[in-house]
């Protein structure tokens, strides 16, 4: 059985709660382990949670409590019904072994069906695979993979063959994902197309309102909507949660929202009312909001209630609140 079918719709750890309920057994137990951080963004944490029942017991590793609680509880569920770990389950294993939790989550993404969905989406060709080497003991083996579309090759090493092929696949995402799209009705460019633009266009490309207000203005802005879509879904997802809890609170009105979101969701922002540096017409001054942040910043201007809800409506965007 897949896992789609053991769950119907259901979360896993309401599932391993049934499944101990009527087993007459002790309700499940779980246990918070920890916490890891990322040495390349301190920003970017993984949770740990053990959960014991039925007699078993499991690990989970998630970007947020709940998601590694969830995780737990299906690899527990997977123990009790005896279900053969898939190709995800074993590389997860063997990185949170050998580097801990955070490479563990990261390896059981499923890298090479994301990059031939993307590659499908856009027109591409399919990606192609080699083993270019492997070195090292017996008990330490590298492995080197290649990831190869047309010209574009990016490689990755790893202790296992599947996890090689993995980390090339997510360099190659990255640079898939930097490709642009044409703009009249988001007609997808061909290979070639988006390549020879990147390269045309990578010195031209700003990425912030401050730059762009000191540039000479022939400069294109390089931050698109699904970029700024994404930095927002890949802040850690307690706050994502938090953040949408807000958003639909009808306790609280669109101006008390506008002032807290950016709190909630850990960043740096500031609302001006009337600033004096965004003028109108009549001699009046716009209220202004400004998010801060070293990747990407944002800036609304507005007057009135207008002004709120544009700022509402923005975050209702970025969050997929609905």
């Amino acid at each position: 059985m897949s896992k789609a079918e053991i769950l119907k719709d259901k979360m896993p750890v309401t599932v391993l709660q049934e499944i101990a309920h009527k087993s007459k057994l002790p309700l499940p137990m779980y246990q918070f382990i920890g916490e890891e951080v990322s040495p390349l963004n301190s920003n970017v944490k993984t949770f740990t949670y053990v959960v014991m029942a039925l007699g078993k017991k499991a690990t989970g590793v998630g970007r947020s409590k709940q998601e590694a609680k969830h995780e737990a509880a299906w690899q527990l569920i997977r123990l009790a019904l005896e279900l053969p770990p898939d190709e995800e389950d074993e590389m997860v294993a063997t990185a949170a072994e050998e580097r801990g939790s955070l490479a563990a989550l990261e390896l059981g993404m499923d890298r090479v069906s994301q990059v031939r969905d993307i590659c499908i989406q856009r027109n591409f060709p399919l990606p192609e695979f080699e083993l270019v080497r492997n070195y090292g003991p017996s008990h330490a083996p590298v492995f080197e993979y290649e990831c190869r579309i047309r010209e574009i090759v990016r490689r990755g090493s790893h202790s296992t063959k599947k996890g090689a092929k993995q980390i090339a696949c997510q360099e190659m995402i990255k640079t898939l994902q930097s490709m642009p799209v044409e703009d009249h009705g988001m007609q997808m460019l061909s290979l070639d197309q988006a390549i020879n633009e990147v390269e045309e266009n990578e010195e031209n490309v700003i990425r912030s309102y401050r730059e762009y207000t000191q540039s000479d203005n022939k400069k294109k802005l390089g931050v698109t909507i699904a970029d700024r879509h994404r930095f927002f879904l890949e802040l850690p997802q307690e706050r994502i949660d938090d953040a949408r809890q807000l958003l639909l609170n009808e306790t609280e009105t669109i101006q008390e929202k506008c002032y807290r979101i950016a709190q909630v969701l850990g960043l740096k922002a500031k609302i001006t009312i009337a600033n004096s540096n965004i003028l109108t017409t009549n001699g009046g001054a716009m209220n202004t909001f400004e998010l801060i942040n070293p990747d990407y910043d944002c800036f609304i201007a507005g007057i009135g209630e207008t002004f709120f809800k544009n700022v509402y409506e923005y975050f209702l965007c970025m969050l997929n609140c609905k």
